[in-house]
């Protein structure tokens, strides 16, 4: 079993990597943003997790852990490992991430940190907005998504550094390029 967590800006590539290494790997991919939205189409508190999305910012803690907690939960036993992508966002949830991890006797394997330069993230986070038609990848909503990352979420690679759970990787290259690297990470770690 393997888990792991990509880490890195809006638009640095998590969820395409996140989704051709678990198909790869037999991993479950979690991600945060795809959860929300599903939430937000089918669950009891689609209205209220919409409107902070809209503005770029987080949802409150207390609903995005228990969320992932919930759907990894359920994913989990018939899969080699999992992968979370856009999760956690903050300290609190990293935190939760780990304490969750212990109650349940797994471990985090690695935090695969894609770096990339903020003005080439949001050339590609528009191109998919003009692609995908999502509602939140317009240049307001993005700069506050940078904004957020910034002040909350990039605090964190601290927390997992001090774990000795980082892999830096160049987020630029193209997508293949990005997969093979992240594919040698998972050839070490399995060693």
């Amino acid at each position: 079993m393997i888990n792991l967590i990509f880490f890195g800006t809006p638009g640095a590539g998590k969820g395409t990597q996140a989704e051709l290494i678990a198909k790869e790997y037999g991993l479950v991919h979690l991600s945060s943003g795809q959860i929300l939205r599903q939430e937000i189409e089918n669950g009891d508190l689609g209205i209220e997790i919409k409107q902070y999305l809209d503005k770029g910012a987080l949802v409150p803690d207390n609903l995005v852990i228990a969320m992932m907690e919930k759907v990894a939960k359920k994913n989990w036993a018939d899969k080699h490992g999992v992968i979370f992508d856009g999760y956690p966002r903050n300290l609190e949830q990293a935190k939760s991430l780990q304490e969750f991890f212990a109650h349940n006797n797994l471990e985090l394997d690695a935090v695969i940190n894609l770096e990339i330069s903020e003005e080439e993230a949001k050339k590609r986070i528009l191109l998919r907005g003009q692609n995908s038609g999502r509602s939140d990848d317009n240049l307001e909503t993005i700069t506050e998504r940078f904004k957020t990352y910034h002040e909350q979420t990039k605090p964190i690679l601290d927390y997992y550094k001090n774990l000795g759970k980082i892999k830096n990787l160049d987020a630029a290259p193209s997508i293949e390029t990005i997969y093979q690297n992240i594919s040698q990470i998972i050839k070490e770690l399995k060693k």
